[in-house]
Formats: structure tokens, C-alpha cells, sequence
């Protein structure tokens, strides 16, 4: 994917794109870099390692490796970004 602006741009593999995974529990098909969370609430995931974590009121970009969100999740819009 090429990032532009006026003068120049970087190609850059990182930024590959992301998958809506708002709804109920959701496993995706490759290892998020990282989730974005456009409503409030509470995000439970699982990393890598298999450690399940809740974030209270989470919202924005949330860091992390990470191999699924649960269906008691009760944030919304959340993108996994690849």
C-alpha cells in the first residue's frame, strides 16, 4: 500500500489493511497488529500467548498481538489491523 501526500510516498507492507470484526466473537485468519475501537466499552481479547485481556472503556487504537475478540465484548465498530 503506498501512503501520499503532495511531495512523496512510502510503500510499506505493514500497512496491508484490516477486517471489520464487529459483532459477536470473532477469531481472525492472521495475527492482529493491533485493534481500532470507534464505540466505547469494554474489549476482552486474546493475544498471542493465549493471555485473555479486558480493557475497560476502551476506545481508539489499541496496541497489541492479537488472535481474537470476544463475544462478551461491549465495544463497537472495531477494526483488527493487519
Amino acid at each position: 500500500m503506498k501512503l501520499e501526500n503532495s511531495k512523496s510516498y512510502v510503500t510499506n507492507l505493514q500497512f496491508s489493511g484490516g477486517q471489520n470484526i464487529s459483532g459477536s466473537g470473532f477469531s481472525f485468519n492472521f495475527l492482529a497488529s493491533g485493534l481500532y475501537v470507534g464505540v466505547p466499552g469494554n474489549l476482552v481479547v486474546t493475544t498471542v500467548d493465549g493471555s485473555v485481556l479486558t480493557f475497560a472503556s476502551a476506545s481508539g487504537f489499541i496496541p497489541g498481538l492479537i488472535s481474537s475478540v470476544s463475544g462478551s465484548t461491549t465495544a463497537g465498530s472495531i477494526v483488527a489491523l493487519k
